[in-house]
């Protein structure tokens, strides 16, 4: 199976339940080892990367169940996705502190602005484990841009959540694409995917079915058997 997501798109990965997609994306962060086959990010093989390694080259992911520091505040749980921290090394701490305070103040500011951008902003030092599902979506996503990516893999970012916040989301994701921010996104919400996506990948059993614009996918014969269960005359 090949998939590729253009530079500056927005990509929709669909399919049936256990059809792969949350594995797929399991192997493209490297949370799994795959047995075979190549990853490539930016002409770069990935395959052998840690994730945190990944995720310092511009690629990082979201999960079908928001992950959150529920003890930390917003805020904090905001600043864990700061890459090249100065002061995570314990010698730059003595050597260099007021670089680190500077880099600390920028990574607070770019924090505060991602989360007034989703509207999370008053409750910066609200316990990030008091957010809705919603609300968690948003803080996840907003703290993966943390680490200022070029491809984002989300799953299922609408799942769960209230239809006044998915648009709310799908507003998000259409702004961030437009400052140069590639998506790869899982999603059953089909409204979700075809206003969203510039092209839509379909997987059945572990393989690729069929990939297209979102009018050719919605028509596909194929996608309408497999994917709606559907069987044709």
């Amino acid at each position: 199976m090949r998939l590729q997501v253009a530079e500056g798109t927005i990509t929709g990965l669909i399919g049936p339940n256990g059809a792969g997609k949350s594995t797929l994306f399991a192997l493209l962060s490297n949370f799994l080892k795959a047995d075979a086959g190549k990853v490539r990010f930016r002409g770069r093989a990935i395959e052998k990367l840690q994730p945190y390694q990944l995720a310092q080259l511009g690629l990082v992911r979201t999960f079908q169940v928001a992950r959150s520091l529920s003890r930390l505040t917003v805020l904090e749980n905001m600043l864990l996705g700061g890459q090249q921290q100065r002061g995570e090394k314990f010698w730059q701490v003595w050597l260099h502190p007021q670089a680190i305070r500077r880099q600390e103040q920028e990574l607070r500011d770019r924090a505060f602005s991602l989360l007034s951008d989703v509207g999370l902003a008053a409750k910066a030092q609200d316990y990030a484990g008091s957010l809705s599902g919603g609300q968690r979506k948003l803080l996840e996503m907003a703290r993966a841009l943390m680490a200022q990516p070029q491809l984002v893999l989300l799953d299922e970012p609408a799942a769960g959540v209230n239809p006044a916040l998915i648009e709310k989301i799908c507003d998000h994701i259409q702004t961030w694409n437009q400052q140069g921010i590639s998506f790869l996104i899982i999603e059953h919400n089909m409204d979700v995917i075809m206003s969203l996506c510039d092209r839509v990948w379909v997987l059945a059993e572990g393989k690729n079915l069929v990939d297209g614009p979102p009018a050719q996918i919605q028509q596909d014969e194929q996608v309408l058997a497999a994917y709606l269960g559907l069987e044709l005359a």
